[in-house]
């Protein structure tokens, strides 16, 4: 009897113990690469709206800081894969970096027209794609959700990002929005591979889809800020995309 009761006072012990014992907070279970993306494109307006435009005209403003450099800014982007960006920069003069499906191009003031080649037009064509939103399967190799860490003042889901290209990125999802809050990176410039941060705030409704209104874009110690005014879509001519006539002459050497 003495015995029993003692082996009932010990287990009570321990119960008691365990109880009393702190239990270790447990942090959410991450979610997929794939659940992230879909809150994203829902966030966004969703897939069927985003698929339902062929292209985009935006307007706005840039400013570098440091330099005070400003000027005018616009971007055209359309189906499957072509851009361009034009600034009227106070001071210098105007700007165009284009990419047609094939053929990438930069012309400046300074250093006059320039071909896109190797990894330089590597990176523009990915950036270039116009469902790069969606992460279809075809233009990632892979990609998986690494953590959930801090990211502009947000909680955000960081995913690891691969490209067919085998280039490679970090991008962040906030955890309440589901919107993207901005990447990390390298690009290829002039200057070599720079270590390249972008954010996107302030996102706004235009037409059926959400859409960044500031957009900051850090490498070198500086930052270039994009204050976007307008969004529209499906009023951009073809002829936007030609290649400008002083590169022509750069396609025959």
């Amino acid at each position: 009897m003495t015995r029993t009761f003692g082996a009932i006072v010990a287990g009570a012990a321990t119960l008691y113990l365990a109880a009393a014992r702190p239990v270790a907070s447990q942090e959410p279970p991450l979610p997929t690469s794939r659940e992230v993306i879909a809150r994203s494109i829902a966030a966004l307006g969703g897939e069927k709206a985003f698929k339902a435009v062929r292209s985009f005209h935006a307007v706005g403003k840039m400013v570098i800081t440091g330099p005070g450099i400003s000027a005018d800014f616009e971007l055209f982007a359309a189906r499957p894969a072509r851009v361009v960006y034009r600034l009227n920069i106070a001071g210098i003069g105007k700007v165009e970096n284009g990419f047609d499906g094939k053929v990438g191009w930069s012309v400046n003031p300074v250093s006059g027209p320039e071909l896109l080649k190797d990894k330089q037009l590597q990176e523009t064509s990915e950036d270039a794609w116009f469902d790069s939103p969606l992460h279809t399967a075809d233009r990632i190799r892979r990609m998986e959700v690494v953590g959930r860490v801090e990211f502009d003042g947000h909680q955000t889901y960081k995913l690891k990002v691969e490209f067919p290209s085998g280039n490679q990125q970090f991008e962040y999802y906030d955890v309440t929005s589901g919107l993207q809050a901005g990447t990390e990176g390298s690009k290829t410039l002039p200057q070599g591979v720079v270590p390249t941060t972008s954010f996107m705030r302030d996102y706004k409704k235009f037409g059926a889809l959400m859409q960044p209104t500031t957009i900051v874009q850090r490498a070198l110690g500086l930052d270039q800020i994009v204050t976007i005014a307008s969004f529209d879509y499906d009023k951009v001519p073809d002829s936007v995309f030609d290649i400008p006539a002083e590169v022509k002459p750069l396609l025959a050497k």
